[in-house]
């Protein structure tokens, strides 16, 4: 009779232990939530990176991690955000070309992600050529001016626009304020597929002038040094005389060779428009670790304030996908509709052409988006071609490419 009361006593004591001390199941050799909890807050920033990944960011993008020595924490371990797969893609299809210089940046539009920074220089593969911000944005730019057009002005995508001469030249009498009677009349829409050069002169001219183009390209990126963990420097405005009529509607057509933008931040540009009017701020490092494994900086989404409604996106998304279907892109993804992949997106985008400031070369562009009609997955893509007396690389196709094989991809967008 002792003996089970003892064991009956026994029984309550540790009921009641577990009650007042409840424990918590683990893996074998998993971290305990008060050892977690014990680690040490992420103590590096951005800033703190970009020096000491100044000369190895190519290895960090091939590899996908490098160790650098850091002043204070000693041997770290940094990890990138790149996809290992995409960038193999993008590598493959570079090392083919015969162009001068290529560049190709991908990141996820929602958060800023850098998934892919990949180029090539005199037939080497160099990823640095993906942060260049020297060559000229060209038509690029009216992306800008397109925007700005919509948010400040009542013109809408199906608004009629005139223009006088050949659409992809730009002279003083195509931007005169009386236009001759015999001048063409396009919707703004077709305009910007086609990137008719003296529509949006005149856009910059009489509807927007010196002022709200540059605050719109500051709002969208020039002149602002965007928060990357690389060294990176910023995309430059034309320096013009604001009385200089012919000069604003040159920048604001992007008829110039003194605007200047990155793959990068053009990806960037077009993120804005799918995403609400907010541009990401780019990030290429997942995380930093030291050598005893704690964590010194992770990297996470950063999404700017609004810099247009979201009426004004909507309407820019009209744009971007007239330039795939009737514009300047369309022989590279006028077929989309046709194939497996590219035919589940929304597909958009902006090309760009101009000669270099010494004439001897020739820059080609590419920068837009596709985006997963059920999912919502969205990706923004640039892509640049410089070439010499031949054109061996189509950037456009380039990034029809990458398109599809990002979308073949259902896990690309996991990691964060």
């Amino acid at each position: 009779m002792k003996a089970t009361l003892a064991k009956a006593l026994t029984a309550v004591c540790l009921a009641a232990a577990l009650l007042v001390a409840p424990t918590t199941l683990q893996p074998a050799g998993a971290e305990s939530v008060e050892a977690v909890a014990a680690r040490p807050a992420p103590t590096l920033g951005k800033s703190d990176l970009a020096p000491l990944l100044k000369n190895k960011a190519a290895a960090m993008i091939s590899v996908g991690h490098v160790y650098v020595n850091h002043p204070r924490h000693g041997l770290i371990r940094v990890q990138s955000t790149i996809d290992r797969r995409m960038q193999a893609q993008a590598e493959k299809m570079l090392a083919k070309q015969k162009s001068r210089r290529t560049a190709v940046a991908m990141v996820d539009a929602h958060t800023g992600r850098v998934l892919v920074l990949a180029g090539s220089e005199a037939g080497r593969l160099d990823p640095s050529q993906a942060i260049d911000a020297e060559p000229p944005a060209a038509s690029l730019f009216k992306l800008v001016t397109a925007a700005a057009t919509l948010e400040e002005t009542p013109l809408a995508p199906n608004s009629k626009v005139s223009y006088s001469g050949h659409a992809h030249t730009l002279y003083r009498n195509q931007v005169a304020q009386k236009l001759r009677k015999w001048a063409h009349q396009i919707t703004l829409s077709y305009s910007f597929a086609q990137s008719n050069n003296p529509v949006f002169g005149r856009l910059g001219v009489f509807r927007l002038g010196h002022g709200l183009l540059t605050r719109y390209a500051q709002a969208l990126g020039f002149e602002q040094q965007l928060d990357f963990e690389l060294p990176v420097e910023p995309s430059h405005l034309f320096n013009l005389n604001p009385k200089d009529s012919f000069a604003v509607a040159e920048l604001a057509s992007g008829y110039n060779r003194e605007t200047t933008t990155s793959a990068l931040h053009a990806a960037l540009m077009v993120s804005t428009f799918v995403n609400g009017g907010r541009m990401p701020q780019p990030y290429v490092v997942q995380r930093v670790t030291d050598a005893r494994g704690d964590l010194l900086y992770v990297g996470q989404p950063d999404i700017g304030p609004p810099v247009l409604s979201p009426k004004t996106c909507n309407d820019m998304e009209d744009l971007l996908h007239a330039t795939v279907t009737c514009g300047t892109a369309r022989r590279e993804f006028g077929n989309s509709r046709r194939d497996k992949v590219l035919r589940r997106l929304d597909l958009g985008g902006k090309t760009g052409t101009i000669r270099g400031p010494d004439r001897t070369e020739l820059y080609q562009w590419f920068a837009g988006y596709g985006r997963d009609q059920l999912t919502g997955r969205t990706y923004a893509i640039a892509t640049l071609a410089v070439h010499g007396k031949v054109r061996y690389t189509n950037p456009r196709q380039v990034a029809a490419q990458m398109l599809r094989a990002a979308f073949s991809l259902p896990q690309l967008a996991q990691v964060r």
